[in-house]
């Protein structure tokens, strides 16, 4: 996946031409925003899935935007979290809304099936205010538990690499060498 991430990732000399960036090009262009080390993309693995679960923004990138202040601000991967973002997209919204509204109204100890049961017959927008509360809640609690787990998941991925890759080290050193047959 460094491999993938480096290859469609644009160099850091072509970023620092774009008009658009030289004004936060020293905070963008960090090399530690860059850099594939265990630490950074593991927090931003985990970041990214927790920003993912923030309720959609039809007219503003707010996710976007979260993780550019957000990753600059704790030096963490970019292109990673820009990537791990991107679980949210049109196509997970309505389960992830759903989910979200049906966790958060269960911790809230809300009964939603009256209130959907009545925002079929009315305006859905005369009701959406009371969907908010358990819309957030239930977004919070996925997302740190999606984050909590990402977090997880990328630490032992890392690390089955890193013994795959010494024990293929290891076995490439105990292997008899042959004489030169020239």
């Amino acid at each position: 996946m460094q491999r993938w991430l480096k290859r469609i990732t644009p160099p850091r000399d072509a970023l620092e031409k774009h008009w658009f960036l030289r004004h936060f090009a020293a905070m963008v262009l960090d090399p530690g925003c860059w850099k594939f080390h265990r630490n950074n993309v593991t927090r931003a693995f985990a970041l990214g899935l927790f920003i993912a679960f923030i309720p959609p923004t039809p007219l503003l990138p707010l996710h976007m935007m979260i993780c550019t202040v957000l990753g600059v601000s704790l030096r963490l991967n970019l292109p990673v979290l820009f990537t791990t973002v991107f679980v949210s997209n049109p196509f997970t919204w309505v389960p992830q809304v759903l989910g979200s509204i049906w966790v958060g109204a269960k911790l809230m100890g809300m009964d939603i099936v009256p209130l959907v049961h009545q925002m079929r017959h009315q305006d859905i927008r005369a009701d959406l205010h009371q969907l908010w509360p358990p819309l957030l809640l239930g977004a919070l609690v996925l997302g740190l538990i999606a984050a909590a787990s990402g977090y997880v998941f990328a630490q032992c991925l890392w690390r089955a690499r890193v013994a795959y890759h010494l024990r293929c080290r290891r076995a490439r050193a105990a292997r008899p060498r042959t004489p030169d047959r020239g």
